[in-house]
């Protein structure tokens, strides 16, 4: 009985592991286009560009907004797959000598962070500076 019982355990066990493969093959064997059918377009994977994920990692660490303290704006952005543009926009009423130095400052993290992803031979940093239009 013994015997008979280990066999049926194995059987059972070998039937269980077929079907598994089975399955797992039939899900692995499935387009990549129906698996993008599956996902929202916000889950659909992306792998940004170079400059995509530059820009990203410096606007996130140098925006100020400080129109209501020190009068100007500092945005970062990318106009091409080459460069960061550092986009400011000051009231009249701006205290120069702090955007100024928050200018300086941005130039110098973005060139140290282009230099530890080793990017500074191809990169260009251009800036825009000009008073805000007042509505």
């Amino acid at each position: 009985m013994k015997t008979h019982s280990a066999r049926s355990f194995l059987l059972v066990a070998l039937c269980a592991a077929a079907i598994s493969v089975l399955v797992y093959s039939k899900l692995q064997a499935q387009s990549p286009k129906a698996q993008a059918q599956t996902l929202s377009h916000g889950s659909e994977p992306f792998v940004p560009t170079r400059i995509d994920w530059l820009t990203t990692t410096l606007q996130a660490s140098l925006r100020t907004n400080a129109t209501e303290t020190a009068g100007y704006d500092l945005e970062i952005t990318s106009p091409d797959s080459e460069t960061i543009l550092i986009y400011v926009r000051y009231l009249p009423t701006v205290n120069r000598q702090a955007m100024n130095i928050t200018i300086d400052a941005a130039r110098k993290v973005i060139d140290m962070t282009a230099k530890s992803y080793g990017w500074d031979s191809w990169l260009k940093v251009r800036e825009d500076i000009q008073l805000a239009k007042t509505r």
